[in-house]
């Protein structure tokens, strides 16, 4: 808060008030929410929970429910757990609440109408592996809070980027990441998904971010990833997926995932063909090698 004359009271400024806004709002609402429920427990002399509908009863005898549709989600919340704000969002190890709605945004993300790749109950099966490789973007305000807009996924191998790239589903195993080695010197980039109505907010960047930190922390020789071509249907009629490709690594032309990619300091090493079935990238990526700069051999 700005400090004033001992007389006046802390009035706060305008960094304050975006800092309240944008970062503290779940604090704030918890308190609320169980500030008043501990006052309606004490008044009727029943224990209340406050994440659950209850009835008060006012002076006129008019029975009164307390309930907030979007505040499900603050019983787990734990601001100790966000990895990195941004306005109105928080990047967190994926947990059980959030596996969900996760799972929804990786639809959502690939604009599918049915459901695909991950299920909630494979995301779980993602904590229990590697809790420490799983992450989400949640809404901390406004409709929709609680629930996720972002997700990454990673894992561990022993397997270098050297080696022959397998199909994406062989890599990891099968869909609950079979193949994660928890001694594996080298993080692997399963999966990343932002809903598109949220991108452009920074949302991507920090996935990205905390998976850096995390090959960091845990002393890897780096990550890598295939990057899905996701821009050759708008040249599939002019050349082969290979050729595009080749295109994009030479910086040539632009592709929305790999060029992204590539300017986040990941070295684009080869065109993968018959990688993943997504007709909009021709089933092709690029394989793409971070190397870890701060790595230790012990």
């Amino acid at each position: 808060m700005s400090n004033h004359k001992d007389d006046q009271p802390d009035v706060p400024d305008a960094s304050d008030i975006k800092r309240i806004l944008d970062y503290d709002y779940p604090d704030i609402q918890k308190h609320l929410i169980e500030e008043a429920a501990k006052k309606a427990s004490q008044e009727t002399g029943e224990e209340i929970d406050p994440y659950e509908p209850y009835y008060t009863t006012d002076a006129k005898g008019q029975r009164i429910l307390h309930m907030s549709f979007d505040s499900w989600w603050l019983r787990e919340y734990d601001e100790r757990d966000v990895l990195l704000g941004l306005p109105g969002i928080s990047i967190l190890h994926t947990q059980h609440w959030t596996a969900g709605s996760a799972a929804v945004t990786i639809d959502y993300a690939y604009q599918r109408e049915e459901a695909g790749c991950f299920s909630e109950e494979d995301i779980l099966a993602h904590i229990e592996r590697f809790p420490q490789g799983q992450f989400v973007a949640i809404r901390t305000g406004g409709p929709g809070a609680g629930n996720a807009v972002g997700m990454a996924s990673a894992m561990r191998t022993s397997r270098p980027p050297t080696a022959p790239v397998l199909p994406w589903v062989e890599a990891i195993g099968d869909y609950q990441l079979a193949a994660h080695e928890p001694e594996g010197d080298w993080l692997y980039g399963v999966e990343v998904a932002v809903n598109p109505i949220y991108r452009r907010n920074g949302i991507g960047t920090a996935l990205y971010k905390v998976r850096f930190d995390l090959a960091r922390a845990l002393n890897l020789r780096g990550w890598y990833a295939v990057g899905m071509l996701m821009g050759y249907h708008d040249y599939a009629e002019q050349m082969d997926v290979r050729e595009y490709g080749q295109k994009v690594i030479a910086r040539e032309i632009k592709d929305p995932t790999v060029t992204m990619q590539m300017n986040r300091g990941f070295r684009a090493v080869k065109v993968v063909t018959d990688y993943d079935d997504e007709p909009q990238a021709g089933d092709a990526g690029v394989l793409i090698v971070w190397e870890n700069a701060d790595y230790s051999a012990r």
